[in-house]
């Protein structure tokens, strides 16, 4: 298998050693799109907040030193559920709920968040959007998700994506997805921003209706 389908593929659900490196080496890259993402986010105290392909737990961490807020975190790879565990008992944030599985089984209620994070997963989203489906179904009416993808202009130089894992979006592309996901298209906002030298993302606010 060549490096850059054995990347994609650990970028997709990062496993074993290779998959721990891909997380730290993700961690970093995503520092600048994470904050801006949580920025937009806006998480404030008392609210239940989703963290949709939590990763390492880094945006959890950083969402609990802005607000007091409940989080509920979900991730496919066991790999990064067991550092987000570590992660959130070194910095005393325990009391977190992790959940290791598929986002659309996510065994919540229907309206039980307040607001989701979607930081760097719509690229393993399917064309009929089940997973921005899923995460519509589980905000409150008037709930908010704020999504980070960087700009296909900028993925589309990297071999990795051209493996046929990755879903790539411009702004329309992705106004598309989350209409198609059952969010109100009146209130979906997308912005592009340089998040670093070279690389443009799409930042995405939409609301449940």
């Amino acid at each position: 298998m060549g490096f850059a389908r054995s990347l994609a593929r650990q970028l997709a659900e990062p496993s074993g050693f290779a998959g721990a490196l891909c997380g730290a080496a993700m961690d970093v890259a995503n520092r600048a799109p994470m904050r801006m993402a949580i920025d937009l986010l806006a998480p404030a105290d008392g609210e239940v907040l989703l963290d949709a392909g939590c990763g390492t737990g880094a945006a959890t961490q950083d969402i609990f030193r802005r607000a007091s807020c409940r989080i509920i975190a979900v991730d496919q790879s066991a790999t990064m559920i067991r550092r987000a565990r570590s992660r959130m008992k070194t910095s005393g944030r325990d009391r977190v709920e992790l959940h290791h599985g598929r986002l659309e089984d996510l065994p919540c209620p229907p309206g039980m968040f307040d607001a989701a994070l979607a930081l760097n997963i719509l690229y393993f989203c399917d064309e009929a959007s089940a997973m921005i489906d899923a995460i519509r179904t589980y905000l409150r009416p008037g709930g908010r998700l704020v999504s980070y993808v960087t700009h296909r202009n900028t993925m589309e130089n990297w071999a990795f994506t051209r493996e046929g894992l990755h879903r790539l979006y411009d702004e329309h592309q992705l106004g598309s997805a989350l209409m198609t996901g059952g969010f109100d298209p009146a209130r979906i906002r997308i912005e592009t921003r340089t998040v670093a030298p070279g690389i443009q993302g799409l930042l995405a606010t939409a609301y449940a209706t």
